[in-house]
């Protein structure tokens, strides 16, 4: 069943208060309110209660399906880092908390207490970012796409990203090797799931994918100028920030020459505003390409390496003020050497 008719709201008291997430229609708080009650409360087995039975969860690391899997999972991460917190830094969400999607973006602090596949227990303290693209329906989350910063996590512990990545690359079972596998072919062809209905949703999805196409494709200076402030600053994680449009045009002329001629779907597209007259945009996007140049200490491979991101962008004026764009680049690396 893909959580059609089950109860789906988790009531538990606060300052004696009755407190009921997805109760109403505001899908920010539904996001909220759910991530504070299973990871800050730490009442795990609550997904069972806000997420499909059936859920399918993508991500380059591996892919998980069921909310006992996500059970397990949370609990395993726990055991690593039982201290750690999903702090909001923004929901960017359309639709309510009965039908809509949400692209939630964390900051997550934490310290490495117990074992972790990367390597035993460190005592390190340290800051993570992640993205997750969550699809309700029918008051439960049926799908989601999670983007983790797995790289800054490893350098953070002192781990070497090589041997993280074979890590990697030696949980990868038949179903996500085929997963890769699709997604490289249906980006390569430029095959967008993304439905593009109304003249908003088309000038949000032109402006994403004339955005990223000039970083990740063309490299073109004159678009990129038009789109991003020349004080924009791009945040690739806690311990990874460029300032100013030249330093984050050089950060993508450094992703050009690792995968040259890629290509790029924009897979989903949502806004909210914020202010006046100013707006936040989340893109889900993918790109699809050869590895022929160093990235992350290793050398070109030839392997194909399939690439799926989250950008959030926070525009004034017509122009990327901010940006937060968060991908996977261990699991990539895992690629290459599967």
């Amino acid at each position: 069943m893909t959580g059609t008719s089950r109860t789906t709201r988790a009531i538990f008291k606060t300052d004696g208060r009755n407190e009921s997430y997805g109760s109403g229609s505001d899908l920010v708080d539904f996001i909220l309110g759910i991530t504070f009650e299973i990871w800050e409360q730490r009442q795990v087995e609550k997904i069972h209660d806000y997420y499909a039975e059936d859920v399918q969860v993508y991500s380059l690391e591996g892919m998980t399906t069921g909310a006992a899997a996500m059970v397990s999972g949370t609990r395993a991460t726990l055991e690593s880092f039982p201290d750690r917190l999903l702090l909001a830094d923004d929901v960017i969400a359309c639709g309510t908390a009965k039908n809509g999607f949400s692209s939630h973006r964390i900051t997550s602090p934490m310290t490495h207490l117990g074992d972790h596949p990367f390597g035993r227990a460190s005592g390190k303290q340290l800051r993570i970012t992640n993205i997750a693209d969550c699809e309700i329906r029918d008051g439960v989350i049926t799908r989601e796409w999670l983007v983790r910063d797995n790289l800054a996590l490893a350098r953070q512990l002192g781990f070497d990203p090589l041997e993280c990545a074979g890590v990697i690359a030696r949980k990868f079972d038949d179903r996500q090797t085929a997963w890769l596998a699709k997604e490289f072919s249906r980006t390569s062809n430029q095959d967008s799931p993304l439905p593009v209905n109304g003249s908003g949703q088309k000038q949000l999805s032109a402006f994403a994918e004339t955005a990223l196409a000039a970083c990740w494709i063309s490299g073109d200076e004159k678009v990129l100028e038009n789109i991003y402030a020349p004080y924009c600053v791009m945040h690739r994680s806690p311990v990874q920030c460029h300032s100013g449009r030249e330093r984050i045009l050089q950060h993508y002329t450094h992703w050009r020459n690792a995968f040259p001629g890629a290509s790029l779907c924009i897979d989903h597209v949502c806004s909210s505003p914020f202010d006046l007259d100013n707006q936040r945009i989340a893109v889900r996007w993918s790109v699809a390409g050869l590895h022929q140049g160093e990235f992350a200490g290793a050398p070109a491979s030839g392997k194909p390496v399939y690439i799926l991101g989250v950008t959030h962008w926070k525009l004034v004026d017509g122009k990327v003020a901010a940006e937060w764009t968060v991908f996977d680049e261990l699991a990539m690396l895992a690629q290459t050497l599967v």
